[in-house]
């Protein structure tokens, strides 16, 4: 079952380029903890054929916007800390994960994982968020 904060459901719609460029399905959002999906495309494979990093970065930088938005606050990265473990293939449904760690009134600290759908760890990473006004 899909479960989606009224808040980070915001974010997500503002963020239509974003998902529609990777093809990001966002299966929950809620209570700072996010879940989403894509499908790697043959596009995003480097030179060695395996999933370019930058994807793994961009699906867990996602994650974590959308969890921070289901805390029902807005934040931007100010740093991303990226662990690669594993190469994703072509056609490898990729399953990312992020989690609020801490809050203060002005920053945010999240984890984020990036696996595949056998559920091996492809890349895992810390986040700092700066905590934001919503734009009206």
């Amino acid at each position: 079952m899909s479960v989606i904060s009224p808040s980070a459901q915001l974010l997500i719609d503002s963020d239509l380029s974003v998902r529609q460029h990777f093809a990001i399905n966002v299966h929950y959002a809620s209570a700072g903890k996010c879940e989403l999906s894509a499908l790697i495309d043959q596009s995003w494979l480097n030179g060695a054929g395996f999933l370019h990093g930058g994807v793994a970065y961009a699906l867990m930088d996602s994650a974590c916007a959308y969890a921070c938005a289901s805390s029902d606050v807005r934040g931007v990265t100010t740093n991303g800390n990226i662990t690669y473990v594993k190469g994703g293939r072509s056609g490898t449904t990729l399953l990312a994960v992020g989690k609020v760690v801490s809050q203060s009134r002005r920053v945010m600290s999240l984890t984020a994982e990036v696996s595949n759908a056998e559920g091996q760890l492809l890349a895992h990473g810390s986040f700092v968020f700066q905590l934001i006004a919503e734009r009206s």
